[in-house]
């Protein structure tokens, strides 16, 4: 039985997923931080769906962590046929006032450990015939956003990298599904140190398991776009009729505003 390797799979959408894996039959290779909540994971699942689970304890914001990796589930010899990119952060926070580690760790999860990933994770599937990525992009991706400049530009990135290697993999038996979710109770808020009035104040979120069922049925069927939510559909439409001034004035906004405001408070 091939796995399906997910990463960020601890809690919240990532830890849905594994679920929805793991019903389906698939055992499973997860990935997070933390080797206590993997091992609860795996505990879970396991006695649950009868399934096999391997944990693997990385901080994929380490630039060797992906090649790590793939090293060890080669190593092993485990033949993953499915991956779900799902780790990621967020930092509300002016660009120059940002702590620099902070977003530098940012764009390599968000960005270099998933291109990684897929490129290695891909190039396997590809010669086995069979195989499909999901990554999991977010409405961030159709604008810029102040105050979050950098999870906004990485979220772009995963988009626009999705979109394209699903093209170059036609007619290959790989498939790459780009999912952009909207505000998602998945604690992200808190993660990013959000206050005050934004996203997640004034709209209603998705749950994980909302956002996750989604998700997976977007990448069993092939799609290589798919929107999540009434706010994500309309960010989409915005993306393409209004002004890209307009539509960072309104990010900058539902973001919460300027953070030093909220300071001097």
């Amino acid at each position: 039985m091939a796995y399906a390797l997910i990463t960020g799979a601890s809690s919240g959408i990532g830890r849905e997923m594994a679920a929805l894996f793991a019903a389906d039959g698939h055992d499973l290779i997860i990935t997070a931080r933390s080797q206590d909540k993997l091992d609860d994971v795996k505990r879970t699942l396991e006695h649950r769906y009868g399934v096999h689970v391997e944990t693997v304890a990385l901080d994929l914001s380490e630039s060797d962590a992906p090649q790590q990796l793939h090293d060890y589930t080669v190593s092993q010899g485990f033949e993953v046929d499915r991956l779900v990119n799902n780790a990621g952060f967020a930092d509300w926070t002016g660009f120059l006032d940002a702590d620099w580690h902070r977003q530098h760790e940012m764009m390599q999860l968000n960005m270099a450990a998933l291109a990684e990933l897929t490129y290695r994770y891909g190039r396997d599937m590809r010669e086995q015939g069979h195989g499909r990525i999901l990554n999991i992009s977010s409405v961030a991706s159709m604008m810029a956003g102040p105050y979050m400049a950098i999870y906004f530009a990485s979220k772009a990135f995963v988009r626009s990298l999705s979109e394209a290697v699903s093209y170059e993999l036609r007619d290959t038996g790989v498939s790459v599904t780009c999912v952009c979710p909207g505000p998602t109770s998945t604690g992200f808020a808190k993660a990013a140190n959000m206050r005050g009035m934004n996203f997640f104040t004034l709209t209603k979120p998705a749950t994980a398991y909302q956002l996750a069922t989604y998700a997976y049925r977007k990448m069993k069927q092939g799609r290589t776009l798919a929107y999540h939510g009434y706010l994500t559909k309309a960010g989409a439409a915005a993306e393409r009729l209004l002004p890209r001034a307009l539509t960072r004035r309104v990010a900058a906004i539902m973001n919460g505003g300027n953070p030093r405001n909220q300071h001097r408070k």
